[in-house]
């Protein structure tokens, strides 16, 4: 545990210790790197022990086996498919926790554009928790706020990272709170980039790229204005346009290069079929081999079905959208089975960013997101693998070839 060991692979920054410390012992600090740790006062800490056990990195699904139901899914209505990342499922589980008189939590761009948990008890504010966010959230506020609605039989949808996911549920269990109105969806993410960073990307484009009378109105991370399959950044201004900067200068380039992913991420213990949410939401990228019965051009859930209360409501929302049932050879994820591999100047990177004055971590930037060469070649073959249907077995040899080199 990262209170013991102080080894930040152990820490996903999910904040459950500190909400759970009734001592006020434990405080989150963010580190050089823009990531949140957990810091001890050991003065008030009783030694209670209840910080470990609402810990999700103590928890391993990794090789462990489950057979959920997975389904392709895709919601009928384009407009929704638009603003969605993927199929729209979001969308769905969404407006019918609203129709219970239930409040959702998800994640959203606060006024200055940075990234954290919210709660909607209503479609607008909602609907700012579709497409994904690509960056580390700040859930530590919504603790105390699922425990109020939960209390009040309010129905509460709970979307976040697995880790996220597990952190909040095994706190809940410690507080002995009744979760059977509460349902939860994870991501089937590859990691989470430094919230500092995101900050200062931000910054660069204001300062240099965005006029003085001008300023920022909207941010899609996963635009679909040029293809479903294009992680396209998409950054709306009240005036003018920043699309030509970002054509070259993306965030998302960033992502996908992993060199600002939290530790962690390359230790993730939930990279499995077996997961902690009712429902794990991600993007049927292999779609084009699954045959499915509708048209996939706008975007496609998988989404995977992991408990018996998921399946009840699934079923129960059937008729609302297109679905298939599949198989896991299907709909085949590494990161159902492997966390992504560190790249190798990862150090590198950060020593350079962290010395770099404000002028000059653009450039670094610009230099990193190009990826390592393994990251550029799996962005280039990946969309061949997927149409010939060799996705599956590429990405078990990159498992058995390259991850494995990793532990």
């Amino acid at each position: 545990m990262f209170l013991e060991n102080q080894s930040r692979k152990d820490c996903c920054g999910c904040s459950a210790c500190s909400n759970i410390c009734s001592a006020s012992a434990i405080t989150m600090r963010q580190d050089k790197y823009g990531f949140y740790y957990p810091r001890l006062d050991k003065t008030k800490c009783k030694n209670c022990g209840l910080c470990e056990k609402v810990c999700p990195m103590l928890e391993n699904y990794v090789n462990q086996e489950a057979n959920p139901a997975i389904y392709a899914v895709r919601n009928p209505d384009k407009s929704v498919l638009m603003e969605s990342s993927s199929g729209g499922m979001f969308t769905l589980l969404a407006r019918w926790t609203l129709n219970q008189n239930g409040v959702i939590y998800g994640v959203a761009f606060d006024d200055s554009f940075s990234v954290r948990h919210m709660r909607a008890e209503d479609e607008e504010t909602a609907w700012k928790f579709r497409t994904s966010k690509y960056v580390d959230s700040d859930i530590s506020e919504i603790y105390a706020h699922i425990i109020d609605d939960l209390k009040n039989s309010r129905t509460v949808l709970l979307t976040g990272t697995p880790c996220q996911i597990s952190g909040v549920c095994k706190y809940l269990k410690v507080k002995r709170i009744n979760t059977e109105k509460l349902y939860t969806c994870d991501n089937i993410c590859h990691g989470v980039p430094s919230r500092k960073i995101w900050e200062d990307y931000i910054k660069i484009l204001k300062t240099k790229y965005i006029a003085s009378d001008d300023e920022i109105t909207h941010i899609n991370m996963r635009s679909k204005k040029v293809s479903w399959r294009e992680q396209v950044l998409d950054i709306r201004l009240k005036k003018g346009s920043v699309d030509s900067v970002i054509s070259t200068f993306s965030f998302n380039k960033f992502f996908l290069s992993l060199y600002g992913n939290r530790p962690s991420c390359f230790h993730c213990r939930y990279t499995s079929y077996k997961r902690p949410g009712d429902f794990s939401l991600g993007d049927f990228w292999t779609s084009e081999k699954a045959n499915l019965p509708f048209d996939i051009e706008s975007g496609v859930n998988v989404v995977l079905v992991n408990t018996a209360k998921g399946q009840q409501l699934f079923d129960s929302l059937k008729g609302q959208f297109d679905s298939k049932s599949v198989t896991k050879q299907e709909c085949w994820q590494p990161h159902l089975e492997y966390s992504a591999r560190p790249p190798k100047n990862r150090q590198k990177f950060w020593q350079e960013y962290l010395a770099a004055s404000a002028s000059e971590k653009e450039a670094v930037l610009r230099k990193y997101m190009k990826g390592s060469m393994i990251t550029r070649i799996i962005r280039t073959l990946s969309p061949f693998l997927r149409k010939t249907g060799l996705y599956n077995l590429a990405g078990k040899m990159y498992k058995l070839l390259i991850v494995r080199k990793k532990n």
